[in-house]
């Protein structure tokens, strides 16, 4: 069934762009397409190539910064507008991470962040 659908599209296409979309498209399994057109390819029927897909998912730390900041960006803005905060008035806003002084030397090379 996949090898007619794909000859028959051949027939009258240059080529098949995706293999996903085409399966989708035919209401054909994704595996039986590959399966048919490395079949074709072998024989030297078609030419084809891979097409690699990567997919970048955050992790659950990478939500957290995606909606809170980076540890540095919420260093920065826990800093007020006149400038400066103890590091006691810091860590009683809620600002507290297990890396606070790695996360502070970042922000001090990366912000302008400096400890008086």
């Amino acid at each position: 069934m996949a090898e007619d659908a794909i000859l028959g599209y051949l027939a009258t296409h240059e080529e098949i762009p995706d293999s996903e979309q085409f399966a989708t498209q035919h209401a054909l399994q994704h595996s039986e397409v590959v399966n048919v057109i490395k079949s074709l390819h072998g024989f030297r029927y078609i030419d084809a190539q891979d097409i690699k897909r990567e997919t970048w998912v955050l992790t659950d730390e990478g939500e957290k910064y995606a909606a809170d900041g980076s540890p540095e960006v919420q260093l920065f803005s826990a800093v007020p507008p006149e400038g400066s905060i103890s590091k006691d008035e810091l860590q009683a806003s809620g600002f507290t991470f297990p890396n606070f002084y790695s996360i502070l030397n970042h922000g001090s090379s990366t912000f302008g962040i400096s400890v008086l």
